[in-house]
């Protein structure tokens, strides 16, 4: 029996993947669900690992978040659910297909002020709860890291700034002792 054979029959069934190449998009059978369920429950702890990240900083503008439930919006979105901060923007959204899809992109300013440090330990949270040792199945391909810095904070500001609204919450994280 050929391995990628052998690879194809040791899948769970609760797995699938969608493959697409330049031609076509092959669709392999999948519990959507589940999938999604996995994706949700990898946003939620890359958000708890980053806020852990925030509560080591000073000042008080480093350790505020928002966090916007587009379901509760009243506009008809793909966007699900979106955190974001000082440093970063993590999005949660449901693509064409149906499969949840986790966006992460960094703030230029930031990267800038505080160097790498900070972009290099988000990552690490974001891949940290996204790799496939830790998931039921497979969501690595699930994930977009934005290649270079972003102008997040004016937008960021802006939440902070805009007139409130039930599906906007903002936080800050308790500063813990160093």
């Amino acid at each position: 029996m050929s391995k990628k054979l052998t690879q194809v029959k040791n899948l769970k069934k609760s797995e699938t993947m969608t493959v697409i190449t330049p031609s076509e998009e092959i669709v392999l059978a999948q519990n959507l669900e589940l999938r999604n369920e996995n994706v949700e429950k990898a946003y939620l702890n890359i958000i708890k690992g980053c806020k852990e990240l925030l509560s080591a900083f000073d000042t008080l503008r480093y350790r505020m978040h928002v966090t916007i439930d587009h379901t509760k919006s009243d506009k008809e979105t793909n966007l699900i659910s979106e955190w974001m901060c000082y440093f970063m923007n993590l999005t949660l959204t449901r693509n064409k297909y149906g499969y949840h899809m986790l966006y992460f992109s960094f703030d230029s300013e930031a990267l800038t002020r505080f160097g790498d440090k900070m972009f290099n330990r988000m990552l690490r949270v974001v891949f940290n709860c996204t790799n496939i040792t830790v998931t039921d199945l497979n969501i690595e391909n699930s994930i977009r890291i934005e290649h270079e810095a972003s102008d997040i904070q004016p937008f960021f500001i802006n939440r902070l700034l805009a007139d409130p609204k039930d599906y906007i919450t903002i936080t800050a994280e308790d500063k813990v002792p160093s």
